[in-house]
């Protein structure tokens, strides 16, 4: 390290609402060990600009970011040279990916750092692996100093490639959960009355959250719940979020009024959505809504999709969710079983209130910040 105080810098990809006060509270964090950290970040990525929730914030340098489509795929570059203005860091930390051209630029000598750490899921869960991007993401992490890794299993199959355990954090990817559980104790019974009175809730409503795209397989979504609607009239869906699939949601929403597009939703309203609803409905990729589902007690019903992202990790199935064979028939039938067993849901959400003292951004915080003292070290 240079001097008495260490500089970090952090590259991600862009700047989603729930990763800001991560970066905040992490930059509070090094200051307090003698640690100066930088964060800079990419403009949203097309596929992702339609969920409406990238953010901005004082701490984070927007790097212009050109998007380049290569067949199926799509390249990214983030242009240098804000980052080159900079002295130059003890620990650069990037994200474990090959798409970002700038990480070839950036590790190609002369360097702007003295080690470099990676920062990612550790193996591919939402997509089907090809052998030789994995081979040149592997290649790529394995010449790192550092590895930080989302989840434990994430972390174990890094370590499995040869990586040193010694030189790995779990970080427990996780957001704001105090804030949330603040936002879920303040939602009075007017408030609660009011929001179901104006989208015609009933005491069979499940929720969606999240980006309405083709991870998230709206189409089974909204045809498993005209299944249940079918079988109980009393049936509603709220659906809250945005996303390229939007139009799809806001067509049959005009046809089928048991459908309640809310569009994206914070903070108190976030809150009603999850106060309203007995279930959440997630039959395709389940990421950081499951610490949203741990920290509200509002149990996940999913299927055995096998692209969920590292956070479904969380969950533990007929304990803190309920995972359905990937058929829609049985999806439709479960989800409408376990919404009718309050026992069971009671059960479900107390154990669910339970982990979510394991996953909190605080508890993230620390684990990251320890990781870049001992990767400095």
């Amino acid at each position: 390290m240079r001097g008495s105080r260490a500089s970090v810098a952090i590259i991600h990809p862009w700047l989603p609402q729930y990763r800001v006060p991560f970066f905040d509270l992490l930059g509070q964090v090094l200051r307090d060990r003698d640690v100066d950290l930088k964060v800079f970040v990419g403009d949203t990525p097309p596929e992702w600009k339609a969920r409406n929730d990238s953010s901005t914030s004082q701490h984070a340098k927007l790097l212009p970011t050109r998007f380049i489509k290569v067949g199926d795929r799509v390249l990214t570059y983030k242009s240098l040279a804000t980052l080159r203005q900079s002295k130059p860091y003890d620990l650069l930390v990037l994200e474990q990916a090959i798409r970002n051209l700038e990480t070839y630029q950036l590790i190609a000598p002369p360097r702007l750092f003295t080690r470099i750490a990676y920062w990612g899921h550790g193996r591919t869960y939402t997509a089907a692996p090809h052998k030789i991007e994995e081979a040149i993401k592997m290649r790529m992490t394995l010449s790192a100093d550092w590895f930080f890794g989302y989840t434990d299993q994430g972390v174990e199959h890094v370590v499995n490639q040869g990586f040193p355990r010694q030189r790995t954090t779990t970080v427990q990817n996780s957001i704001d959960t105090k804030r949330m559980q603040s936002d879920l104790d303040s939602v009075t019974e007017p408030e609660l009355k009011e929001f179901k009175l104006q989208h015609d809730l009933t005491s069979a409503t499940a929720l969606y959250i999240g980006g309405v795209d083709e991870s998230k397989r709206i189409d089974f979504l909204l045809e498993s719940g005209r299944r249940i609607f079918d079988q109980n009239p009393n049936f509603r869906l709220i659906i809250a979020g945005s996303g390229s699939d939007s139009h799809k949601v806001a067509a049959r929403a005009k046809i089928d009024t048991w459908i309640k597009p809310v569009g994206p939703v914070f903070g108190l309203q976030k809150a009603l959505a999850f106060r309203s609803s007995k279930v959440l409905m997630i039959p395709g990729r389940v990421g950081l809504v499951a610490v949203d589902s741990l920290t509200a007690g509002l149990p996940i019903i999913t299927t055995d999709w096998p692209f969920h992202a590292p956070e479904f990790e969380y969950l533990e199935k007929d304990s803190t969710c309920v995972v359905s064979p990937d058929d829609m028939a049985l999806y439709s039938v479960i989800v409408a079983q376990t919404m009718a067993n309050s026992r069971a849901l009671n059960e479900m959400a107390d154990k669910c209130r339970i982990e979510a003292r394991k996953y909190t951004v605080e508890a993230m915080v620390t684990r990251f910040a320890d990781g870049i003292h001992s990767a400095l070290s």
